[in-house]
């Protein structure tokens, strides 16, 4: 618990005030949000908003589990380290798009069909490595731990984890 406290105490310091810097950092670099100019009219007034946001939030939440992993005792767990490189993944699409959209200043990052091949790539592959190298729980429960008692073969946890991830994509 203390360690969940650490981390979340981090990640929310580094995420406010990373974000800060990567604002006034964009604004400096001139790396905002490109506008079409055949858009509608509404839209001229966003031009040059700071886009890559996430990566502030993805910085403290990497540093919060660093962070509250470095005293004494506690130990990475092969669960932990494949959900922080499940988040610094999913953090490449999104980054990879804003970069693309920012250093060709247009407002057309990836395409739909590269970003749900990039998301899907990072969720398979952090759910086969979860269920192959970690005591994860494959049982399906609604109100207890055994109730009701469906346990999910290997293939149809990694679709079912699969599905999860995906669900939850920002658009």
């Amino acid at each position: 618990m203390v360690a969940l406290l650490i981390a979340a105490g981090v990640g929310l310091v580094v995420s406010l005030a990373g974000s800060r810097a990567l604002i006034d950092f964009m604004h400096l670099r001139r790396f905002g949000q490109p506008i079409r100019e055949e858009g509608p009219k509404a839209h001229a007034r966003k031009a040059g908003t700071p886009t890559m946001g996430g990566l502030a939030i993805v910085a403290g939440a990497v540093a919060g589990y660093l962070v509250s992993h470095a005293r004494a005792g506690v130990f990475f767990t092969r669960s932990g380290l494949l959900l922080m490189l499940a988040i610094i993944g999913a953090a490449a699409v999104g980054l990879a798009d804003d970069w693309i959209k920012v250093s060709r200043e247009r407002n057309l990052g990836l395409t739909k069909t590269t970003k749900t091949v990039g998301l899907l790539v990072v969720a398979i592959g952090f759910s086969v490595l979860l269920v192959f190298h970690t005591p994860v729980h494959r049982n399906l429960s609604f109100t207890r731990f055994a109730s009701p008692d469906i346990t999910l073969g290997r293939a149809a946890w990694v679709v079912f984890a699969v599905a999860l991830i995906y669900a939850t994509r920002m658009r």
